[in-house]
């Protein structure tokens, strides 16, 4: 019988983002920086807008989104991880920016008055909040009435990273060390949708994509995964063990393999909705 994953804690999703700080968003093509310019296609954005972004990462939502607002607009990074923080700032000046705030702060526990800004978004990161519905409920608090909010998930269908996640998911558990973020990685746009509105948001409408992700070579891949939940079983093992896992694992993928270099399938699903007049 397969052994069940283990769930990984607050503080290891931390840790997971400090270690790999240096190189996320960078081993391979730049996906998030992709989905994230994307995702601010169908919210209202004026100049003067306040933005939140919820596990904001090197800034993938915020630095578009700060482009947007302009210099009358206020953009307010948060994240659990120091280190990917202090990236996100080298970003920030890397574009010249000037009206965005960082901050260290837990999505669970979000330390702004009722109704600070006009949006909220946050992507690929609610899978990572041990208690997500508590997440959503604060992100609803903060944002102001009439507000957007706006986030990004793995489509369930196909599964995210196909093949490359189900196999390494695979192998983990053959090899005991399986660990899983504390919520499931893919859902249905329409378990998405769910989701927002139980969370008190109106409007909710969702539009999903499917992508061809390609890494040019396996060692590529390989270092992507070091920058994700995966980065925690890899870790565990003695340096024997994982190069003997590395070599195991990327052997199986090579059917993926075509002469441009590894392809990965991966559904992305965007959700859009709106909080509601105190008035409605």
């Amino acid at each position: 019988m397969d052994k069940e994953p283990a769930v990984l804690s607050k503080r290891q999703i931390e840790e997971v983002f400090d270690g790999a700080a240096a190189t996320y968003d960078g081993a391979g093509p730049s996906i998030f920086t992709q989905f994230g310019e994307r995702l601010g296609r169908d919210i209202p954005i004026f100049q003067g807008t306040r933005v939140l972004d919820v596990a904001t990462g090197k800034g993938a939502v915020l630095i578009p989104m700060a482009r947007k607002v302009g210099a009358e607009g206020r953009v307010t990074g948060i994240d659990i991880s120091q280190g990917i923080l202090e990236e996100a700032r080298k970003t920030v000046t890397a574009h010249g920016l000037t009206n965005v705030e960082l901050c260290k702060m837990d999505a669970e526990h979000l330390e702004f008055t009722d109704g600070s800004f006009d949006i909220v978004t946050c992507a690929f990161a609610l899978f990572m909040f041990p208690e997500m519905n508590l997440a959503l409920s604060e992100m609803q608090r903060v944002c102001k009435p009439g507000g957007y909010i706006g986030v990004t998930y793995f489509n369930k269908t196909p599964p995210p990273f196909d093949p490359g996640w189900r196999a390494f998911a695979k192998l983990t558990n053959k090899y005991g060390i399986s660990a899983r973020m504390p919520q499931q990685l893919g859902l249905a746009p329409e378990e998405l949708e769910a989701i927002l509105t139980k969370a008190g948001f109106v409007d909710v409408k969702m539009e999903s994509e499917v992508n061809d992700i390609v890494y040019k070579s396996a060692e590529d891949w390989w270092n992507f995964l070091l920058t994700l939940g995966s980065r925690v079983p890899i870790l565990s093992m003695d340096e024997g063990t994982r190069e003997r896992f590395k070599r195991e694992y990327l052997e199986g993928l090579l059917p993926a393999a075509r002469p441009d270099g590894l392809h990965m399938t991966t559904g992305v699903v965007y959700g859009v909705g709106r909080k509601a007049n105190y008035d409605l």
